[in-house]
């Protein structure tokens, strides 16, 4: 052999030894991260349980309570952890709380809009919007629980803070009030979001309040129905029509009659 080709065949396998060397490096450096990967998202999913944990326990504290008013030892000692490794989850009591909150206004845009994307018509679509409000917005529930805690935190940003936390429940029903325009439901002029913050307000509220009103008070389809019926047909009689005319607060359009804008609500029981 000569000495070129000795040359030759000693680079030739140096840069064979090379290319094995940076394979390796680089299929090591693959697993490392393959590995690491695999171990973050383990921990991810272990500690998503975690909080899903200690909110199911706090909850669970909540609504047995009727109130906010737990301990997070209690919290703790349900879980069977330490506060300390509590504390890693959630800072304190309101970021716990506050956690609830957010997770249960989740939940009811999800129902919500699940409702509503079934719905044939504008009005059946608020209709089963109305029913999941107020169903999940009822006396005792942990959205309401949660929501009574966020107001009184809220102290003067009550009204921003319900707005930011209900912007999408707002947008859904802003939306079903335009196609209620089409159908001929809701008068072109309505500002359809105004109108569907002060819905809202309404449904939430009267949610609360109708635990008070004793035996004969309106739940479930009853409820619903009767809030439709006070969005859309309102509260007053003729007298009180000709009377916001003169004022000049009234509608130039016709007052549409109950038993026509109701119809469709008796024919659903």
């Amino acid at each position: 052999m000569s000495l070129l080709d000795e040359k030759m065949t000693s680079e030739l396998a140096n840069s064979l030894k090379k290319a094995s060397g940076a394979a390796r490096t680089s299929l090591e450096e693959t697993v490392t991260r393959q590995t690491t990967r695999l171990r973050s998202s383990t921990k991810t999913r272990k500690s998503a349980a975690t909080r899903e944990r200690i909110m199911a326990a706090a909850t669970s504290l909540m609504v047995e309570r009727g109130n906010t008013d737990f301990q997070m030892s209690e919290v703790s000692s349900r879980c069977k952890m330490s506060k300390g490794a509590l504390y890693y989850y959630f800072a304190d009591k309101d970021a716990l709380v506050e956690a609830i909150f957010d997770r249960s206004i989740d939940e009811l845009v999800e129902s919500v809009e699940g409702a509503v994307a079934g719905a044939p018509s504008a009005l059946e679509a608020l209709v089963s919007l109305t029913r999941e409000l107020t169903c999940r917005m009822s006396v005792g529930s942990p959205l309401a629980l949660a929501m009574t805690r966020e107001v009184i935190d809220a102290n003067n940003s009550v009204l921003p803070s319900m707005e930011t936390h209900f912007a999408r429940i707002i947008a859904i029903i802003s939306a079903q009030l335009e196609r209620a325009k089409g159908e001929g439901m809701v008068r072109v002029g309505v500002n359809s979001r105004l109108g569907a913050v002060a819905i809202s307000g309404a449904y939430i509220f009267a949610a609360l309040e109708v635990a008070s009103l004793g035996e004969d008070a309106p739940t479930g389809d009853r409820l619903a129905h009767s809030l439709i019926d006070m969005a859309l047909n309102g509260m007053g009689t003729e007298v009180a029509h000709s009377a916001l005319a003169v004022a000049g607060c009234g509608s130039s359009l016709p007052v549409q009659e109950p038993e026509k804008a109701t119809s469709h609500l008796s024919e659903q029981g």
